[in-house]
């Protein structure tokens, strides 16, 4: 750290300035600061085990191994909430990756390539490298080639798509499918470790990840409350410990005095009003924007508060408690082709008019995010049976989730200010219709 503090000081104090300007409580601020330092220590230990696996990935397979997760989208994420991706972005698209692909990906290249620390992005190279291909096609070939690159072994799952139209029949073969790769995965990881898989070693972790994400689903639960305890531009930092999963126990017990202090505060879950309710209550669509918190903060200054999105959601990805081994790999399976971020059209926009009634929503925002396309695919379906069945209304954001280049502020800010008025106008009218 002290070598890039001294050979990249205006990326290190931008980075600083980013990173103070994020709405991070002491605590959340140090399970970050120890994820990296941990990442740091484990990488230094020989007799450390890391592995890099994508969003997604199944990582209780990879702990029940001692294998310390290092996640290189994570440290993306770092990266972007201090503002510093450009000059990485650059640095990897110098080498030969296109601007169109993802900006996760070159963040995390092009930053270790020019040896940044992992608090800003780099990623010390690991002793193995895993992806699942549900989440992000690009996973498979980022991890592939990064593992090709830095001379390490790779597996990948591969998730069938759960397209519209498909029944219980073709879920439970796309679930055998899953199981019997389970099996290899394991193969691999006795191989390049050494250890023999323990089924009593991974049930135990198991649970842990199961009342993690119990615990972390019951707080956005409570987001239905009228005012919500927690706002996007938090939201999106909150969900790092249940998604990478480097400390169990320590994530258990942030989540679990989160709750107390919101039970305290909101009794028992529940839409009605405890305070005065946002102005206009909102659901995002997508990956954050992770350099431009700013943005969140300038539409919370005009009562706008972003309450419930699909993409913090999928991250309490153990959804149903489990007793016995084959049921938890079966289980598994079935959560990694049914995540909420990756619905067919078809239950996607059933979800959106299922939460627009839950969480009393004004409006919605789809990020059409240029480093992700598969995932803003239809946008243009989903605003139109939105608009049809709940008439609120929709915009449809173009920018990029880490790449500031694609973003420009006052042709943001503008639409941002048409879609407020929207908001308004239809409020105005039901008000009209009332009296």
């Amino acid at each position: 750290m002290l070598k890039f503090l001294t050979q990249h000081r205006d990326v290190a104090l931008s980075g600083i300035k980013g990173f103070k300007n994020q709405p991070l409580t002491p605590k959340l601020f140090g399970l970050m600061a120890e994820y990296t330092t941990k990442s740091k220590i484990a990488h230094a230990n020989p007799w450390r085990k890391t592995g890099a696996p994508t969003a997604g990935f199944p990582i209780e397979f990879l702990l029940a191994f001692d294998i310390f997760p290092i996640h290189p989208e994570a440290y993306a994420c770092y990266a972007g909430s201090a503002g510093v991706t450009r000059s990485a972005i650059e640095q990897a698209e110098s080498m030969g990756y296109s601007r169109d692909l993802c900006s996760y990906m070159k963040t995390s290249i092009g930053a270790t390539e020019l040896g940044w620390p992992c608090d800003f992005g780099g990623v010390p190279k690991p002793d193995l490298y895993t992806s699942a291909n549900m989440v992000c096609d690009t996973h498979v070939k980022w991890m592939e080639n990064e593992a090709r690159r830095r001379h390490a072994p790779y597996f990948g799952l591969d998730v069938p798509s759960h397209v519209a139209g498909s029944g219980e029949e073709e879920l439970e073969r796309d679930i055998d499918y899953l199981v019997a790769q389970f099996s290899d995965l394991v193969t691999f990881l006795e191989k390049h470790t050494g250890k023999k898989f323990s089924e009593e070693k991974f049930m135990r972790i198991i649970a842990k990840s199961q009342e993690a994400c119990r615990l972390y689903d019951e707080i956005l639960q409570y987001r239905r409350s009228l005012p919500a305890p927690q706002y996007f531009e938090y939201q999106r930092l909150f969900m790092l410990p249940v998604a990478v999963m480097w400390n169990l126990d320590g994530c258990i017990r942030y989540y679990r005095k989160t709750l107390e202090e919101i039970r305290k505060r909101f009794g028992p879950i529940s839409p009605a009003a405890s305070g005065e309710r946002e102005k206009y209550r909102l659901i995002w669509e997508g990956i954050t924007i992770w350099y431009k918190v700013d943005l969140y903060y300038w539409l919370a200054e005009r009562g706008a508060r972003f309450v419930y999105e699909q993409y913090t959601e999928s991250f309490a990805i153990r959804r149903r408690q489990t007793t016995t081994f084959n049921e938890t790999l079966r289980q598994i399976a079935r959560e990694l082709l049914l995540l909420p971020y990756t619905l067919n059209l078809e239950k996607r926009i059933a979800n959106f008019e299922r939460k627009i009634d839950e969480y009393d929503i004004d409006g919605v925002v789809l990020h059409a995010n240029l480093s992700c396309r598969p995932a803003a695919a239809a946008q243009q379906d989903v605003k139109a049976a939105i608009q049809k069945s709940r008439s609120i209304p929709v915009l449809i954001l173009s920018a990029d989730m880490n790449d500031p280049r694609s973003y420009a502020e006052g042709p943001v800010r503008t639409r941002f200010e048409s879609f407020i008025e929207m908001m308004e106008a239809r409020r105005a009218g039901k008000e009209a219709a009332k009296s």
